[in-house]
């Protein structure tokens, strides 16, 4: 007779972000329901051809490409989990730390900020999948926040 797994329950593998409610898959109670997105994000400036700092491209994530321990790693593009916030006036990324080179964290990610000189568009299908009514992401500083070996970033549009 084989043995078969017994069924168990799995704790959550996210760390607490910043309160019960919230975590590092659902930063905010209302995207617990709400979808997400594998990307792979590359950082630099859209207007210097990807040189510099900033987030120069997001691509969603399709069946047909090769896992990213596959790619060859450049030291400029990772994975990264997207959700909608703020009903679709914001989007939170998650990136995974160990995912993250040095020199890609020390040029992008540095002193707990990551700097935008130069919007970066979002992809049509992105926008339209996550109900994003934002259509780029806007110059400006984002805090970072980092947590058991995950990083998130949270790009909200002010609106006057």
């Amino acid at each position: 007779m084989r043995n078969i797994p017994t069924p168990s329950r799995q704790a959550s593998a996210a760390p607490p972000w910043s309160g019960a409610q919230q975590n590092l898959v659902s930063p905010r109670r209302e995207t617990e329901s709400t979808r997400h997105m594998s990307c792979d994000v590359v950082f630099g400036s859209p207007s210097a051809n990807c040189l510099g700092t900033g987030i120069c491209r997001i691509t969603a994530r399709t069946g047909t490409q090769p896992v990213f321990s596959e790619q060859k790693r450049t030291c400029q593009s990772t994975v990264a989990l997207l959700y909608p916030m703020e009903g679709g006036d914001g989007l939170t990324m998650v990136l995974t730390r160990g995912l993250l080179c040095t020199k890609l964290y020390k040029n992008h990610l540095r002193h707990g900020e990551l700097k935008l000189d130069s919007p970066c568009p979002l992809p049509k299908a992105l926008c339209n999948t996550l109900g994003l009514k934002i259509k780029e992401l806007p110059v400006g500083s984002y805090k970072i926040l980092e947590a058991s070996g995950y990083v998130r970033i949270d790009f909200k549009v002010h609106q006057a």
